[in-house]
């Protein structure tokens, strides 16, 4: 074995997988995503075999995705695993189990990428076409967890996003690789590359397409149709240390119920206000009216308040994690409960072997994409995906379909205190805007709250976890007349076009392994 070459692919693999830690929202040197893949791919094109290739792409895998989701380790203080084993252990068993699953996603494309050899071009599209079926598959395949999609690292690069309308966030992942393998391509046939070149003008104009295409569509243009409703935001922004102590429960609420009377009475003209998700962290909806319920609808009905929040909800016997819109009577305008709910948070797979590992499990799955009317608006619906939901773009866009014109993200991400999650959460939102074509707003326990236009442009006035006390008034545009996009319409349309080509690419080389191509091979020692 060729121990120097082994060595300088790992190398050029952890290189790779550093980078894109760094490239992350949280650390967010975003243009490092734009060169990150190149190491690896080099790697890939270098490695002596099949079993070479795999430990390339998984070491650049595990090093990604260890130092972005660190802070599932960081979440023992709100473990009750009732094992023999410490709650440190657990959470940080769960943190290495699933980053060193998600790192196989990486391992199979090297794997693909590898065994495959045709004309630089066709390889360049070819590697874009595989990471992005792969990112595809993570992203849904087990519950999903698509934290880690490349395209999110570059939430602040605007004209970038905005093919996210047509594309979804893959399309952003696609132009990003298919960067990276032009750049590799030319690194690799450097003594050629006058020669090399010509293949990377197509790629090349079609990333200037991309960027031009961004700038052409975040063109300032008027519409008659086009009408503005003013909101409150009130995180509140309570640790989660204390939080679900029934003992703060009376404090907690006073807070909020203060908060929501001096915005109000500062802004009367406001549509609604909303807190985060369980910012009531008891279920006082729940049967016949009790003290805190009674004092929240007569503070609505003093000051003609319509109010989104989130809280508990049972029903049938069954516990769910909801938001209610409350309106200027105290009655209920409508009800959504979350429906992606998180492993191992809010429910636990495979419940008859594991205990109850979070203090928050055991919540049931919502059953439909209930939408709420706008206050103050005529006939205008808004979507609420509650925390996690709004990672996944095929779930927002489903609020959409169904006639939503603004989305509002509630969560409560002091779980993730001092880390970088809530920065990486964040992230997510401006894409559900872009793909959607419409507004977001986002209230936060403990992350960061904000309004976020339908460029995803995220509004400078933001509410961050250390403000107890603040609150956030804004302005959102309402277009009444509302043209679906491409992406609402048919969801995740490009990476399952790259996953259907991907499978055609693994059959192709299930062929060669059974010796039904005899040729490839032979082509294949040529051209190396």
């Amino acid at each position: 074995m060729n121990w120097g070459r082994v060595k300088k692919g790992l190398l050029l693999s952890s290189i790779s997988g550093v980078l894109l830690v760094l490239s992350t929202a949280g650390i967010g040197w975003y243009p490092l995503a734009w060169i990150a893949i190149i190491p690896l791919l080099i790697a890939i094109k270098s490695a002596k075999n099949t079993k070479s290739a795999f430990l390339i792409g998984y070491l650049s895998g595990s090093i990604h995705f260890l130092g972005t989701a660190y802070w599932i380790a960081l979440l023992y203080p709100y473990a009750n695993t009732g094992w023999f084993v410490s709650d440190v252990a657990v959470t940080t068993i769960l943190y290495l189990l699933l980053s060193l699953y998600l790192a196989v996603y990486s391992a199979v494309f090297a794997v693909v990428l590898r065994r495959l050899t045709w004309s630089v071009l066709p390889m360049i599209f070819v590697s874009a076409t595989i990471w992005t079926a792969c990112e595809w598959i993570a992203s849904w395949l087990l519950t999903g967890f698509p934290w880690g999609s490349l395209g999110y690292t570059q939430w602040k690069n605007l004209p970038v996003i905005q093919i996210s309308s047509i594309f979804g966030i893959h399309g952003v992942s696609f132009v990003i690789v298919l960067f990276n393998a032009t750049g590799a391509e030319l690194i690799h046939a450097r003594t050629s590359w006058r020669v090399q070149i010509k293949y990377a003008t197509v790629p090349l104009i079609i990333i200037l397409m991309v960027f031009v295409f961004g700038v052409l569509v975040m063109r300032p243009v008027e519409f008659s149709d086009v009408s503005k409703i003013k909101i409150g935001i009130i995180p509140g922004n309570i640790r989660q240390i204390d939080k679900w102590q029934n003992k703060n429960f009376d404090a907690i609420f006073r807070k909020y119920l203060n908060l929501i009377k001096e915005v109000s009475d500062k802004h009367s003209d406001l549509s609604f206000i909303t807190l985060a998700e369980t910012a009531i962290p008891q279920a006082i909806f729940y049967n016949q009216e009790n003290m805190y319920q009674k004092a929240l609808k007569q503070l609505l009905r003093d000051q003609q308040l319509n109010l989104l929040v989130g809280t508990p909800n049972y029903s049938e016997g069954k516990a769910y994690n909801s938001v209610f819109l409350l309106n200027s009577k105290g009655d209920q305008a409508g009800v959504y409960s979350k429906m992606h709910l998180v492993p191992f948070g809010e429910y636990t797979p495979i419940a008859s072997f594991f205990p109850d590992l979070i203090q928050e499990s055991g919540w049931e799955a919502g059953k439909s994409y209930d939408i709420f009317p706008i206050p103050s608006t005529l006939g205008l619906e808004m979507g609420v995906a509650i925390c996690y939901e709004s990672s996944f773009p095929n779930l927002v866009r489903r609020f959409v379909k169904k006639g939503a014109v603004i989305i509002g993200v509630l969560t409560n991400d002091a779980w993730f205190e001092g880390t970088a999650a809530p920065t990486q959460h964040l992230s997510m939102a401006p894409f559900r805007a872009v793909e959607n074509r419409v507004s977001v707003f986002r209230c936060a326990n403990g992350g960061i709250s904000c309004i976020i236009d339908k460029f995803g442009r995220v509004g400078k006035e933001q509410i961050l976890p250390e403000e107890q006390d603040g609150f956030l008034i804004g302005s959102i545009a309402l277009k009444h007349q509302k043209k679906e996009t491409i992406y609402t319409l048919y969801g995740d349309w490009f990476p399952i076009a790259c996953f259907v080509i991907s499978l055609g690419l693994i059959g192709f080389l299930l062929l060669l392994q059974f010796g039904i191509i005899n040729n490839y091979d032979s082509g294949r020692e040529r051209s190396n």
